[in-house]
């Protein structure tokens, strides 16, 4: 575990991607922890990105490429150690970082293009309109967060709440009468919709 520490901050003897490919492999063959070493060894590849200027958010999930590949995310590993099949480990880890790149990217670009799309048809100072322009703040919501976040009375929090309802903005999630919650439609549709993969494996 020593020598990996090492070799991360002193920045590795590769393109940063290579080193990537080759740290997460040394991490997770290590397993330095009881329990968690899966998640904390793909957070490890988003911290690492940020240090070396590929993100300036943390807005990449590897989790989602090694989940739908898993099978093959295990025999690469195992290639490298029982044949030291460097080649095959590394492209498969750096298509999975352009992969989920791409749907980062896509899924931010559809929320950019949403909010415009929401600051044009709601420009207005009434409740309904702030409160939609506000869903990327707040995209799960109660009543009472309208309330507060907007000084108004609950019915008025009803009111905007009903007619973003009728236009198909929000809906009711509980099915309940009392301690209704919400959720933006359109936004949790793109956050949720499933990944499209461009490439093969195997």
């Amino acid at each position: 575990m020593d020598s990996l520490e090492a070799y991360i901050q002193m920045g590795g003897e590769y393109h940063p991607l290579v080193d990537l490919a080759v740290t997460h492999y040394q991490f997770e063959t290590i397993h330095p922890c009881s329990d968690g070493n899966g998640r904390l060894g793909r957070l490890l590849i988003v911290l690492q990105l940020h240090e070396a200027g590929y993100l300036s958010e943390p807005y990449l999930y590897p989790s989602a490429y090694f989940n739908r590949n898993k099978q093959e995310y295990v025999e690469r590993m195992r290639a490298v150690s029982e044949a030291g099949n460097w080649r095959d480990w590394i492209a498969f880890f750096i298509e999975g970082i352009k992969e989920q790149a791409r749907d980062s990217y896509e899924r931010t670009f559809n929320l950019i293009e949403l909010r415009r799309e929401y600051e044009t048809q709601y420009p207005g100072q009434k409740t309904s309109h702030k409160l939609a322009r506000s869903l990327f703040e707040l995209p799960y919501f109660t009543a009472n967060n309208v309330t507060e976040r907007f000084d108004v009375s609950r019915q008025t929090a009803y009111n905007a709440i009903e007619e973003l309802e009728a236009g198909g903005v929000v809906v009711e999630v509980t099915g309940q009468q009392r301690n209704r919650e919400y959720k933006a439609v359109d936004i949790f549709d793109i956050l949720e919709r499933p990944q499209q993969s461009d490439s093969s494996h195997g």
